[in-house]
């Protein structure tokens, strides 16, 4: 199963409830598209330690639409920056 890194951000543990307990410390939440050795990606959430979300701040990709000249296709990509030129899918 490949985690592709989407965003690492601070939450609230307990953001679905209406009163926030006072002083308590907002936790990194890692943001992730995971490929589960199928076709479909699944979007999920973990939480992590102050050095593993230091890390997984270096590896953040970035979603971006493209389109291929050869074969007339919108495609989805993940890049790492934004001189990355993505592959199309298609044509390869």
């Amino acid at each position: 199963m490949t985690k592709i890194t989407i965003g690492i951000y601070k939450s609230w543990r307990n953001s679905g409830k209406r009163n926030h307990r006072n002083k308590t410390k907002k936790p990194w939440c890692h943001y992730f598209v995971s490929d589960d050795y199928t076709d479909e990606f699944t979007f999920g959430t973990e939480w992590v330690s102050k050095i593993k979300a230091m890390i997984l701040k270096r590896h953040v990709y970035k979603v971006r639409r493209s389109y291929c000249f050869e074969c007339r296709l919108i495609f989805t990509a993940y890049i790492k920056k934004e001189s990355d030129t993505p592959i199309c899918p298609n044509c390869g």
